[in-house]
């Protein structure tokens, strides 16, 4: 039912591991979004409160950590929460950036 409105896309930048250095090793993939810049106060995965600029909708599994690119810029990842359908399974995810 949200792929109907998956109508933009965003670069994901997801985080996959780590290499030698400690520093994080990242994989690219273009996807389907929903976004809407709307600022609000979320907290991240560690229970601080953040300023979010904006939320996305998407059906990727994207977690805190990543980063998203759209128009031009990468933005960090803040907080994801799943959003179940009516079968309980889960339907889409809403990200916090």
């Amino acid at each position: 039912m949200i792929n109907y409105y998956l109508n933009q896309t965003a670069t994901w930048h997801c985080v996959t591991g780590q290499n030698e250095y400690g520093e994080p090793v990242t994989s690219s993939k273009t996807i389907k979004v929903r976004w809407e810049g709307k600022r609000r106060l979320v907290r991240d995965n560690q229970g601080r409160e953040a300023v979010s600029e904006a939320r996305v909708f998407c059906i990727e599994p994207v977690k805190p950590g990543d980063k998203l690119e759209y128009a031009g810029r990468e933005w960090p990842v803040i907080a994801v929460s799943t959003i179940p359908g009516l079968d309980g399974n889960e339907s889409h995810r809403e990200v916090a950036i």
